[in-house]
């Protein structure tokens, strides 16, 4: 009879799941994408879950364990494709959430694989996700001709209503990659520095109208930073 896996073990696995998780995870969160840093650990450790199920107790009622391993790693893969498809949307200009998706579906693989015990590739999966999220977004936006730009925002509001401010540059096709609050002392109005990325072709002037007629805005220039 094979010796259940130790508790610690199990702890040890479940516990890197979640911090790799939460690495790809906060990078999403930091630039206000649906699934972020709670969803990535959810993802992570519960495709992880998934796996030591299958590698320590399925054992004690299947008479292949190897097989029914593979398949449940398979159910993983395909499963959550059901949670990243909610992460893509239709905009002006192509799809949007699509990295998202990728990250979400990463994520269960680096959980499966942290499960049986491939450290070593749920690590370097990880670092070589963030050197692409990070490191070649500029490289990514010289090819798909995009331009950043980083903005002070001031709302002549003090009721920004954020979710629906994200809500509509996702329509435009305008990716905020920062959304910072400038002074949070102002009482009647609200600052905001945000860093935008859109189509060389896109036309910001428009966006900034569309801003001051829906959500008060009152100005706009450009950041110093």
């Amino acid at each position: 009879k094979e010796r259940i896996m130790n508790i610690f073990l199990v702890a040890l696995r479940i516990f890197l799941a979640a911090s790799l998780g939460a690495i790809i995870g906060i990078e999403r969160e930091m630039k206000h994408r649906a699934a972020g840093f709670r969803t990535h650990i959810i993802v992570s450790v519960g495709a992880c879950l998934i796996m030591l199920i299958g590698v320590d107790a399925i054992g004690e009622i299947s008479s292949d364990k190897a097989r029914d391993v593979a398949r449940i790693a398979g159910q993983v893969v395909s499963g959550i494709g059901f949670l990243g498809a909610g992460t893509i949307l239709q905009k002006k200009d192509g799809v949007s959430g699509l990295t998202t998706a990728a990250t979400l579906w990463l994520s269960a693989a680096i959980g499966l694989a942290v499960g049986i015990g491939y450290y070593a590739g749920a690590i370097f999966a990880t670092i070589i996700c963030l050197i692409t999220l990070v490191a070649l977004k500029g490289f990514s936006d010289f090819i798909n001709k995009r331009t950043t730009q980083s903005y002070i925002l001031t709302f002549d509001t003090n009721n920004f209503e954020q979710d629906s401010f994200l809500d509509f540059t996702k329509k435009e096709g305008v990716e905020v990659r920062k959304l910072d609050v400038v002074d949070e002392d102002m009482d009647d109005i609200s600052v905001f520095e945000a860093t935008l990325s859109f189509h060389k072709n896109y036309d910001i002037d428009e966006f900034f109208k569309e801003l001051k007629s829906d959500f008060h805005l009152k100005s706009v220039s450009l950041s110093d930073k």
